[in-house]
């Protein structure tokens, strides 16, 4: 723009628009104009009258074309022209909204720059770096991902007391699987493989291998919903050697036969020889029994085998019997039983030289040992476990039977880091052993006690090597235990002052629901019951054993 000596030189060149142009950007005023010492007389008196009323009329004019272009330059130009016009106050307002806007969509634009920046950034990001996620955090700090690798640092951290990886998920595997308060452990345990997959604390290599190593790390429900989810396909279960007849049984959904909760028994009333199974629940001691049954019903190692019906276990024998047969042939194991219900199983075994031999086998409740230590430290029983210590305590000594007895501990083989209710199995073992040796229940109407090692087939040993194995187990794991039971047996003069060590497998199990049974573990068994349990003559049990037939 000219100086203003230059527009009091040439004000003759300029129109009325001009000169109120230059007024309004304050490079002179209308009075200097007309001040003829400034202009010489050339401020004509024509033009004088047309800027005067420009500058006296313009207002609403420049402020309708102020609102047309709405911008903040059109506002401001008409603040600028002017400052005490009658809609300064609506043109501010109109400027700084614009303002805003132009500065919010300015923001917008970088954080949509920052963002894409941020996801391939956090494409790189190593979840299973601390260094790596607080990097990002750093960086990023209003990034999508800034949360999830928060709390993915928030799991290193927690990892670096807790563990982190592949065995550190079977330990929280074995947790949720005996944890009474996760009521669906099978979707807890899925979730939680995708989760640690996820956030790279294990690949699924990893997982594949762990599953190769033991195809019973997680049942047939989880691994179903993980090929439902495509997280594994059918090539990997070949990869990792599992054989097909699981993987057909497992994509037929081929359930576990289920049982009703029996009516609680008082006393043994069938003269005997009573077999008692004890062991924590998911110990295995209800398919141990299972295979047993099935084993002295198949006329190999005892002849025959005459239920008695009238005997409350009737249905459960019958039904947990057949599920195990020596064919070959994949079967689906039995549900876990009522972890509060104990069975009381009849029959007569017929062994193969002509004797009869009468006996009772009891599966107490998979609770007992929890519910002994509880009740020894004062804590307070349910009403369903106050119940399955009446039952035991009604049996065992209100009511207790002049039958001869043998008792066997079914104590699963490495699940000595699988807690219950926050103690091992070995704890409750240990508490159990207290309440049996209080209440006088090993007497020496016991002929012998035995510990039943279940699922050794995961030791890969067999013969003396598989011998020596158990015996170093128990020694280093449960050693307090067996020398309680030892010195019971010494002062009842049990079975020569020795606890017996067994080894035991139901044969091939894979994802713990589905078996291909090898009877030669409960076959073992079988014969020990025989050699240990009194038989008569067959003509002396003729008239009972026409009574069994019925």
């Amino acid at each position: 723009m000219p100086s203003e000596q230059a527009i009091f030189d040439n004000i003759f060149q300029y129109t009325a628009d001009d000169i109120v142009k230059y007024i309004r950007a304050g490079i002179t005023t209308y009075e200097r104009l007309c001040d003829p010492n400034n202009t010489y007389g050339n401020f004509s008196v024509d033009v004088r009258r047309q800027v005067k009323y420009i500058l006296e009329n313009s207002d609403e004019p420049d402020w309708v074309k102020a609102c047309e272009i709405h911008t903040v330059e059109s506002y401001q130009t008409y603040l600028d022209d002017h400052p005490d016009g009658i809609h300064r106050d609506e043109a501010r307002l109109h400027k700084q909204q614009l303002f805003d806007k132009q500065a919010e969509v300015a923001r917008e634009e970088e954080l949509k720059k920052a963002n894409a920046e941020a996801e391939q950034a956090w494409t790189q990001v190593n979840r299973a770096s601390k260094e790596e996620l607080q990097q990002f955090v750093n960086a990023y700090p209003d990034s999508l991902h800034v949360n999830e690798a928060k709390d993915l640092i928030r799991d290193l951290d927690l990892g670096s007391f807790l563990g982190v990886g592949i065995e550190a998920l079977k330990k929280r595997i074995k947790d949720i699987e005996t944890d009474k308060r996760v009521m669906q452990k099978e979707i807890t345990i899925v979730n939680l493989i995708l989760d640690e997959v996820g956030k790279r604390h294990i690949t699924k290599d990893d997982f594949l291998e762990a599953l190769k190593q033991d195809h019973n790390i997680v049942n047939s429900g989880v691994i179903r919903s993980l090929f439902d989810k495509n997280f594994i396909a059918l090539d990997d279960f070949a990869s990792i050697g599992i054989d097909k007849a699981f993987i057909e049984a497992m994509l037929k959904h081929d359930m576990p036969q289920q049982f009703q909760v029996p009516i609680p028994i008082s006393s043994i009333n069938r003269e005997s020889t009573e077999i008692y199974f004890w062991g924590i629940p998911s110990s295995g001691k209800s398919c141990a029994l299972g295979a047993i049954l099935s084993v002295a019903d198949n006329g190999r190692v005892a002849a025959s085998m005459f239920k008695d019906s009238t005997c409350q276990g009737y249905g459960y024998m019958i039904r947990l019997a057949t599920l195990f047969k020596d064919d070959g042939k994949v079967g689906v194991l039995p549900e876990g039983t009522s972890i509060y219900s104990t069975y009381e199983m009849g029959f007569n075994l017929h062994s193969h030289d002509n004797y009869v031999h009468p006996i009772t086998c009891i599966d107490l409740a998979g609770e007992l040992v929890r519910c002994m230590f509880k009740y020894d430290a004062h804590e307070d029983l349910t009403q369903e476990e106050a119940a399955a210590l009446q039952t035991l305590t009604d049996v065992m000594v209100n009511n207790r039977s002049g039958n001869r007895k043998l008792h066997f501990f079914v104590i699963e083989y490495g699940a000595d880091d699988r807690m219950y209710e926050g103690l091992a199995q070995r704890q409750y073992l240990d508490a159990a052993l207290q309440y049996i040796g209080r209440t006088n229940i090993f007497q020496r109407d016991t002929d012998g006690i035995y510990l039943l090692i279940s699922k050794v087939d995961k030791a890969k040993l067999h013969g003396a090597e598989l011998q020596q194995e158990l015996r170093r187990y128990v020694n280093e794991r449960y050693l307090g235990f067996y020398n309680g039971v030892k010195t019971i047996c010494q002062q009842n003069q049990i079975n020569g002052g020795e606890v017996g060590i067994l080894p035991f497998s139901l044969g091939e199990v894979c994802f713990q629901d589905y078996c291909r049974f090898n009877a030669s573990a409960a076959e073992q068994v079988v014969k020990l019951i025989l050699e240990r349990t009194g038989g008569e003559r067959q003509g002396c049990l003729y008239n009972i054993l026409k009574i069994f037939k019925k």
